[in-house]
């Protein structure tokens, strides 16, 4: 299976928070190191809300998990909060075996995640 390249757009929502829609496959390629220095970027410069929607992610491999944890823990150092939106399968499958879930928030869809946010 080859792999297809990882496709990223961002949108500003009106909740405040940033939404990351990432197409392909997640794995140790530039644009997901380019994706993981946009966060970080972005929560260093003061956004605190960011949802990561995986929906049409293909697959995700040890360095894309990678990725989205190092993202996660850069939001919450700062004070503020990422959530991942429709995690696939197969990657809720390593998340889980690496107990990640527990720690990670997750929602089935970027609705919900925008809705959790606005919660506080």
């Amino acid at each position: 299976m080859t792999r297809r390249k990882l496709e990223i757009s961002v949108e500003n929502r009106d909740e405040g928070a940033l939404v990351y829609a990432l197409s392909g496959d997640l794995h140790g390629s530039a644009e997901a190191y380019g994706l993981q220095e946009e966060v970080r970027g972005r929560i260093a410069k003061g956004t605190r809300k960011v949802v990561i929607d995986l929906a049409h992610v293909r697959r995700i491999d040890s360095s894309g998990i990678g990725i989205l944890v190092a993202m996660m823990w850069s939001a919450s150092r700062a004070g503020g909060r990422l959530i991942l939106s429709a995690v696939p399968d197969p990657a809720e499958r390593l998340l889980s075996i690496a107990m990640l879930l527990d720690h990670i928030e997750h929602t089935d869809t970027v609705g919900a995640a925008l809705a959790r946010l606005a919660e506080g």
